[in-house]
């Protein structure tokens, strides 16, 4: 870490200054300046700097204001594609090392004076942002008096000059010029004020970006918050924080201009003026209480757009389980629901936003026709230049009001964001000061100590009872479990704690090999989480010396190649990695991929199997060289062999000299270690030497005998063995390890060796139900014997009796190998796949580069955007703004008409033109007009409520659709998909794309249509008046149009680097997260925020940028303006005499309104623009992905019983994963005959995992077909298929939520159903020890429940599904062998009726199937039993086997038929190894 001491929670004990977040990159050299440095740009005459600082820095006030610096990038990305390297390096005023750190200081300082509960992070913000807001602010005072000045007194001048009968024609000239003065000094200071808040914007993100993620680093744990909550609030939150200064600097425009607008008005029109004021003012309290409204709607739609996005995460990390169990549609529908849910706020939202907008377009018409009216109807007289000054006064006041939404809606989103990264600074950190022993031998001292996991605060509590509410449709009861409270630093925090290890006292000598062992949920990974400080001390304490490296029992794989993850950020010696690459025996996988250590490695190591990670995970840690090394059981995952090499190789002899901690379930390996631990229910039940531990703890004894009482001829070789280790001398240890090794592996139908469970003793031996004269049966014994055996059985298996083994709640999870879910492993299926995809891969590259569109947005984009609303709401709400705009046209134009009646009767003045001379209030026609004019107002109304329910529903329509095709598309799409795109990409589909889509777009498109609609209608009245002024007109717009043609790509190609540029770091953001705890154990928290603060200060690069490239258009555009105003005003005044005073009064309001209408119309419609990229990344997930399998009429489906049997027949099956590879299945042909169970065998690539990935048709067949009880299966859908086969894989899956809702997800079976399937895995009396039952929680990724317990949920839900056809992977891998011998039995009970077909990694455990089938290269080489393909000595079975050192006497013996001759026959065991060489 970079920051020296320990900050806990930033109590207010701690100093006022705080330390460096993160130090500054190479690229971002910290500068000295002041806080006005980012202001140099602003000065009007600049030199060039010597030293360049950035594009944006070098430039003086006019490239600052035309944002000339993009000049040569708007050519680029016009005439060619644009890439990052087109852009510059940022600013380092704008990083995220400096503005991270500035925020951090300020935070603290808040907490200092205010303390964590009542610190204020919306006064956090403001002082970080006050210097900038008020340098906006006063520019845009001043661009709004200047507008001001024109609006009222100049239009007031000109009307008068148009009105006087023989002015003088300078006069007029210069008002004209002085009108463009002021003008051309309006747009700077306007363009300066977007300017200012956009770099504050920048700014603003990379600091509560920045601030965050280093607060996530040194979290104690992540308490009630998950991944996808931590992630959207980067990916939104931060900007919806950022998105307020953009526009803030005319936030308190409106009080300040009020005075003036308002005294102006009373001097022009007296007394009633003041009644049109009032009706503009009373529109601030409703605009108000609608963004309050707003708000509120915001916030629910945020929680709800957390839950949505969380459980999208969870499927795309579970995907392929999700899959293989046919669960798409619906975890599709709950995802749906919620979305549905979250619309409809959405739309209600939308409306009220559009009402708000409506609202100010109408506010001018409507104040005028309550203030002419009554100001007429009084009998006072209005003449052309009261009304229009009067006209042009309500429209000022109308556009600073107009801005009243869009800031309403960014302060409201911005307390929300606020309050929620409020939540996440307050969490408590780890503390990571770390004291040393007392003894300078000593590695790790702990001293009676206690630990405990944080149990869920109450705030986490209600928020989970309100997911599990939406998730199961159940409230929880609101008790729990035993805690204990732990006070925080500042006294105003409480943590509640679950216990989980007592009375810890242990003192580990440095070099020394310490074995740990015990039985599931005994606390042996909480052990090492004590020791990495990952866990709370409510007792005692933890003391290291030393550096640390830790693996995990699921390893963390970083996404990136083979050697980066060994790596790990140190520098590459050649020597020192080949010495690891071989210790951890990976020389022939990387022979075997594609790059060799090259290959990429995808998201969660998806292209490798659960051995790989796992050696992957272990040659970082020894490429570390650290002092201490904490092994959380790494041998469980690999082969009998290669754990054997492991241990020799790297744990004895790389790691010698070395502090080691190894838990383990091999119990083969405890007799080399110097000293063994064994946990019982949280505390240590025994401590010491092997030997000693043989001769005087009767648990430790008996643990290891019960691995030894494997037949009638154990019995002896134990008391010899307890004989010899109790009279052997030091220098004999040598021959007792022999000795237990060649003891210990005599057990030949074992996969693997793990710990029994403690209370073997306490409930009936195995051997009472499953063994006949000692000889014991597993799940891999012949199936007819072991039926047989338990038919025969004479009473029930008791369950297991289980404590202290389930926790409420864990902090991050340590080493999973993804954060929101286990991911299914498959360790061949990936292999396979990524074997045939080598020819296709460049230097092993496994994930794709994320797709740009190149050009505009093409056309494609807005059909499919119209055509989600639908056509007809499409065109009935573009009719609407034509009525609603034509109304307001209509009402000014009959105000012209209503003037120029005057009393009704007619003269002659102004160059002929018939005009009245007398009083409004004399026209006989008074009421009419009033009427007509007041009618206009309420029609106005009417329209505006109509307008926004049409506009929302229509654009909420059109954002559900399209996020429904999207999801649909994404979950329909083939596995390869998943494996070659990372997670966080496809979320920022779900997330960023899918908020600009339901919000800023839909704004973004109100206000442009308002503004393109007003502009039109003011063209024409304009072009009413001065039909000649068309010409004019004509060619500026030529030029307008020409100009937006050819440089709208800038502001495209901008957005779209944007969005791909966000991708990098949110996965990073993911991967993080996921790998907390080894970061903190590496100490490589430094190096992740450094590469951290690089991929950000790209990102803000682009993020700025794209911003300037509206700005560069607007700009421009708006000069455009600036000549038709002046030419509109000029023509007036040239044409003195021949224009009547109100038409020409009408012209020059509308001249006015198009000069400060299309400097926003320009800059909304480049954004809005620029926002349907995100409708263009959403539309090309829907067109462009590749769906698993043609829909098929759910008539063509086979009964409801298919299938009643389990036949497979495979005739002639030839599969190739991608159409430009090469097979993988090549011709195979085969019966699988009812209830087998078949073993399936094969090097790696040999296809035989292939063969699981056909029959679950994750891909299809080239040629060929399978029958399944004689139905074709690529006839029938694939939810009709995989609903109908199980698979229990190696890695479990749990999903946050309910113990009930993992085993039954859409209540498929009753309370009786699921507690018998617990009752049939043993974890019965774990889950009634819960408070809640089968309602209790379960957090991400099942954290609250160890391994062990995960994969006997998951073997419960196989249970429920019990199907005809079972896959079964290694199901056992982290179960301590008596529960595995129970499972196994249950197992052959539960699935007697069904075909099984086991994956083998090992051959023993397929030795004893009915049959074998043998793959090589694609083909079936061989299938028939295990003892006909041993008899026939030229057989590739039998070659693998003897290759092996396998004794095949016991399997041969036990294929007769006769059971009693196979009783009979107890020869002699081998005392070979019994695990192959990895297939």
């Amino acid at each position: 870490m970079d920051r020296p001491g320990n900050e806990r929670h930033l109590g207010a004990d701690e100093p006022k200054t705080a330390a460096i977040l993160v130090k500054h990159t190479p690229g971002h050299a910290q500068r000295p300046s002041s806080k006005f440095a980012a202001l140099k740009p602003f000065i009007p005459f600049r030199p060039k700097p010597t030293v360049s600082v950035s594009l944006f820095d070098d430039v003086g006030f006019f490239g600052t204001i035309f944002s000339s610096f993009l000049t040569s990038s708007v050519w680029k990305a016009f005439k060619s594609d644009l890439t990052f390297s087109d852009l510059g390096s940022g600013s380092p005023y704008d990083s995220i090392e400096v503005n991270a750190n500035r925020l951090h200081r300020i935070w603290t300082e808040e907490v200092d004076r205010k303390g964590a509960k009542d610190a204020s992070m919306l006064r956090v913000f403001w002082r970080f942002l006050r210097t900038r807001l008020l340098v906006a602010t006063s520019i845009g005072l001043a661009c709004f008096m200047t507008y001001f000045v024109v609006s009222t007194f100049f239009v007031q001048w000109l009307l008068q000059y148009t009105a006087a009968p023989n002015p003088s024609l300078w006069t007029g000239v210069a008002l004209v010029a002085g009108m463009f003065v002021l003008e051309v000094t309006r747009s700077f200071t306007f363009r300066a004020t977007t300017l200012v808040g956009a770099r504050a914007s920048a700014r603003v993100i990379a600091a509560i970006i920045g601030m965050g993620y280093h607060k996530v680093m040194r979290l104690q744990s992540l308490k009630d918050k998950t991944v996808g909550e931590l992630v959207n609030l980067f990916a939104s939150d931060s900007f919806r924080v950022g998105g307020f200064p953009n526009d803030a600097g005319f936030l308190l425009l409106v009080p300040l201009m009020m005075v003036p607008i308002t005294a102006y008005a009373v001097y022009v029109m007296g007394p009633w003026a003041l009644l049109g004021i009032g009706v503009a003012i009373l529109l601030v309290p409703v605009e108000m209480l609608l963004g309050v409204k707003i708000m509120q709607l915001r916030k629910r739609c945020v929680k709800i757009a957390d839950e949505r996005v969380r459980m999208t995460s969870e499927m795309l990390n579970s995907v392929k389980l999700i899959k293989m169990y046919a669960w798409e549609k619906p975890f599709i529908r709950r995802v749906e629901e919620l979305r549905a849910r979250e619309t409809k706020l959405l739309q209600f939202s939308g409306f009220l936003q559009s009402v708000m907008i409506a609202m100010l377009s109408t506010v001018v018409p409507i104040a005028s026709v309550i203030t002419f009216s009554a100001h007429v109807m009084t009998g006072n007289d209005l003449t052309a230049t009261q009304a229009f000054t009067m006209v042009s006064c309500f429209h000022l006041l109308s556009l600073l009001l107009m801005l009243t939404p869009e800031l309403i809606r960014q302060l409201a989103e911005c307390v929300i964001s606020a309050k929620r990264l409020k939540s996440l600074m307050i969490m408590e950190e780890r503390d990571t000061n770390v004291q040393p022993p007392d003894g300078k031998k000593t590695a790790i001292d702990i001293k009676f100590a206690t630990f405990a996991w944080d149990a869920l605060d109450v705030a986490g509590k209600e928020k989970r009872q309100e997911e599990n509410t939406t998730v199961t449709g159940t409230v929880e009861e609101d008790t729990e479990p035993p805690t204990v409270a732990a006070q925080a630093d500042d006294g105003q925090i409480e943590t509640k704690l679950i216990e989980t290890l007592f009375d810890i006292n242990l003192t580990i000598a440095k070099g020394t090999l310490l074995g740990v062992c015990g039985s599931v949920g005994a606390g042996k990974s909480s052990l090492i989480s004590a020791i990495l400080n990952e866990m709370r001390s409510v007792k005692g304490g933890v003391a290291v010396d030393g550096d640390i490296a830790y693996v995990a029992q699921q390893a963390w794989i970083q996404n990136a190649t083979v050697r980066d993850n060994i790596l790990l950020g140190k520098p590459f010696d050649s020597s020192k990695y080949e010495m690891t690459v071989q210790a951890c025996c990976l020389k022939q996988d990387f022979e075997q991929l594609p790059g060799g250590d090259m290959t990429e490695i995808g998201e969660r190591g998806i292209n490798l199997s659960g051995g790989q990670k796992q050696r992957i995970s272990l040659a970082r840690a020894l490429y570390a060289d650290k002092d201490i090394y904490l092994l959380d059981d790494p041998l469980s995952a690999v082969d009998a062999h290669v754990g054997e090499h492991i241990f020799r190789h790297y744990i004895k002899k790389m790691l010698r000299g070395k502090t080691v901690l190894l838990v383990t379930h091999q119990l083969q390996y405890l007799v080399d270690c110097d000293e063994v631990v064994l946990l019982k229910d949280g505390r240590i039940a025994a401590k010491g030497s092997h030997r000693r531990l043989m001769t005087m703890n009767a648990e430790y004894a008996e643990m290891i005998q019960n691995y030894l009482d494997e037949d009638s001829t154990d019995a002896s070789t134990v008391d010899d063995f307890d004989q010899t280790t109790a009279s052997t001398s030091p220098h004999d240890e040598s021959n007792t390890r022999l000795f237990l090794q060649q003891t210990l592996m005599r057990r030949l139908d074992k996969a693997r060796w793990s710990t029994r469970s403690l209370n073997a003793s306490k409930r009936p031996r195995i051997t009472d139900h499953s063994t006949t004269n000692g000889r014991k049966f597993s799940i891999h014994a012949t199936p007819r014997l072991v039926r047989r055996r338990l038919n025969n059985r004479e009473k029930p298996v008791s369950p297991l009796q289980r404590t202290n083994s389930i926790r409420y709640h864990q902090p991050v999870p340590a080493f999973t190998s993804n954060n929101a879910a286990m991911i299914l492993e498959q360790p061949t299926f990936d292999i396979d796949e990524q074997k045939e995809q080598e020819k296709a891969l460049q230097a092993g590259n496994l994930t794709e580069q994320e797709e740009m569109q190149i050009g505009k947005v093409k056309f494609a984009n807005y059909v499919t955007y119209i055509k989600s609303s639908g056509i007809f709401s499409t065109t009935v709400v573009l009719l609407m703004f034509t009525i609603s705009t034509a109304t307001t046209v209509f009402s000014n134009f009959w105000l012209s008409n209503w003037i120029e009646q005057g009393d009704g009767k007619q003269g002659s003045v102004n160059g002929g033109n018939t005009t009245s001379t007398g009083s409004m209030a004399d026209n006989p026609d008074l009421v009419f007009y009033v009427s007509v004019f007041g009618g206009t107002a309420v029609l106005m109304l009417l329209l505006v409520v109509l307008k926004s329910w049409l506009f929302s529903k229509a654009t909420l329509a059109a954002s559900y659709h399209l996020y429904r095709k999207v999801f649909r598309s994404v979950f329909s799409s083939s596995m390869s998909f998943f494996d070659t795109t990372p997670t966080g990409r496809i979320l920022n589909r779900f997330s960023r794309d899918t908020d600009n889509v339901d919000v800023g777009l839909p704004l973004g498109v109100n206000i442009m249509l308002s503004n393109l609609w007003q502009a039109v209608a003011a063209f024409v009245a304009i072009a009413v008046v001065l039909p000649y002024f068309l010409a004019a007109v004509a060619v500026l717009f030529v030029l307008f149009f020409v100009l937006y043609y050819l440089f709208q790509a800038i502001i495209r190609e901008l957005r779209r680097l944007e969005n791909i540029q966000r991708s990098p770091w949110l996965c990073h953001v993911t991967e993080t997260l996921n790998g907390l705890t080894t970061i903190h154990a590496f100490k490589m928290d430094s190096a992740f925020i450094k590469k951290f603060n690089g991929l950000m200060n790209d990102y803000i690069n682009i993020f700025y940028l794209a911003h300037m490239g509206g700005h560069w258009v607007a700009a421009r555009v708006e000069m455009i303006a600036l000549v038709i105003t002046v030419v509109m005003t000029l023509t007036v005044v040239l044409l003195h005499g021949s224009i009547p005073a109100t038409q020409a009064g009408l012209a020059i309001t509308y001249a006015l309104q198009v000069s400060g209408m299309l400097q926003f119309m320009i800059q909304d419609a480049a954004n809005t623009q620029a926002a349907f990229t995100s409708v263009e990344r959403l539309r090309y997930y829907i067109t462009n992905l590749t769906a698993e399998a043609p829909d098929v009429p759910e008539d063509r489906d086979p009964e409801a019983t298919w299938p009643s049997q389990g036949d497979i027949q495979l005739h002639n099956l030839s599969m190739r994963y991608r159409d430009n590879l090469p097979l993988v299945l090549k011709g195979i042909s085969c019966n699988i005959r009812s209830r087998e169970k078949i073993g399936i065998v094969g090097r790696t690539g040999s296809g035989k995992s292939s063969l699981g990935v056909a029959i679950f048709r994750l891909v299809e067949p080239a040629e060929g077909t399978i029958y399944i009880d004689g139905v074709d299966i690529s006839k029938i859908s694939l939810s009709a298929l995989r609903s109908k086969l199980s698979i229990i894989p190696q890695d479990p899956v749990l999903f946050v939520g309910t113990v009930r809702y993992n085993l039954d997800p859409f209540n498929q079976y009753s309370d009786d159903q699921i507690w018998r399937a617990l009752e049939r895995v043993y974890m019965d009396d774990a889950i009634r020890d819960l408070d809640l039952k089968l309602h209790s929680l379960v957090v991400e990724n099942g954290e609250n429940f160890s391994v062990g317990e995960r994969q006997l949920l998951c073997m419960a839900r196989a249970l429920l599904r019990n199907s005809k056809i079972l896959i079964l992977d290694e199901a056992t891998a982290a179960i301590d062998s008596e529960t595995d011998n129970l499972i196994q039995a249950t197992i052959h009970e539960a699935f007697e009726d069904c075909t099984m077909l086991t994956i083998a990694h090992r051959l023993n455990t397929v030795m004893t199937s009915d049959r074998v089938m043998v793959m090589d290269d694609g083909q079936l080489s061989e299938f028939n039993t295990p003892r006909a393909l041993l008899a026939n000595k030229s057989s590739r079975f039998a070659a693998m086997v003897k290759a092996a050192g396998i004794d095949v006497t016991k399997y041969i013996s036990m294929e007769t038929d006769d059971v009693s001759e196979a009783e009979e026959s107890n020869q002699p065991m081998s005392e070979a190894e019994v695990e192959c060489t990895k297939l």
